[in-house]
């Protein structure tokens, strides 16, 4: 593992499939993430994800809305899903459509290294269901989600916020949705933006200092530590 490096990667690269802007970005432990920009009337489906990405099927994949509205179908089910609305599918067996009433964009979080797992399916608004947690001291907030096999943390960082962290052994992959901060990782720094991300090397030292900036850490394995569960 002293090989693998922290490396910085560009979700700008967009990609068209099946009407879709895609980039994703497939970390150095399996961890995927993949944004969708879909555009108003288009349809992003169960039969699409596993058209696209067999080697997901039967794995949790956690769909976090960013930006827009979606009309989400789900067994017999119907409902509206707005901005840090989530669904963590824990298995393959689920049938879904998601369709945006608006331009809208939602990010896939999975990991292909990922054991096939059983369970229902997981609604939840990342800002009205999960706690904020002081992970990181009161200018940072934490609202951390704890699936099957993946860790799942949304944060908040006040312009200021510095932080340092000595690093573990999972994977993480960080992104922001807006804002920025400088960041490093493994002595290499970096801007962090809306554009792009980095993935976290095994134990590489990594912090930064906050522009004012909200986004993702994804962590796979799971974060064991207590304050990162339920």
């Amino acid at each position: 593992m002293d090989q693998i490096k922290s490396k910085y990667f560009n979700f700008s690269r967009l990609q068209k499939s099946n009407g879709h802007l895609i980039s994703e970005y497939k970390g150095w432990n399996s961890l995927l993430v993949t944004k969708f920009d879909i555009k108003k009337g288009k349809i992003l489906d169960s039969n699409y994800i596993s058209s696209h990405y067999p080697e997901l099927n039967y794995k949790q994949k956690i769909f976090v809305i960013t930006k827009g509205v979606f009309q989400m179908k789900y067994e017999a089910s119907e409902s509206l899903l707005g901005e840090y609305d989530a669904v963590d599918f824990v298995n393959g067996s689920q049938t879904y459509e998601m369709k945006p009433l608006e331009d809208s964009i939602i990010f896939m979080i999975s990991a292909i290294n990922l054991t096939s797992q059983s369970g229902k399916s997981t609604f939840f608004n990342f800002k009205k269901d999960i706690k904020s947690k002081d992970l990181w001291g009161g200018q940072c907030i934490s609202r951390p989600y704890e699936g099957q096999g993946l860790t799942l943390v949304l944060f908040d960082l006040k312009p200021g916020f510095k932080f340092e962290d000595k690093g573990h052994e999972n994977e993480q992959i960080t992104w922001l949705i807006f804002g920025k901060m400088d960041f490093y990782a493994n002595g290499e720094h970096k801007t962090l933006n809306s554009d792009n991300g980095v993935d976290i090397g095994p134990n590489h030292i990594h912090g930064g200092v906050s522009g004012g900036a909200m986004g993702f850490d994804a962590f796979f394995p799971k974060r064991q530590e207590i304050k990162y569960k339920k």
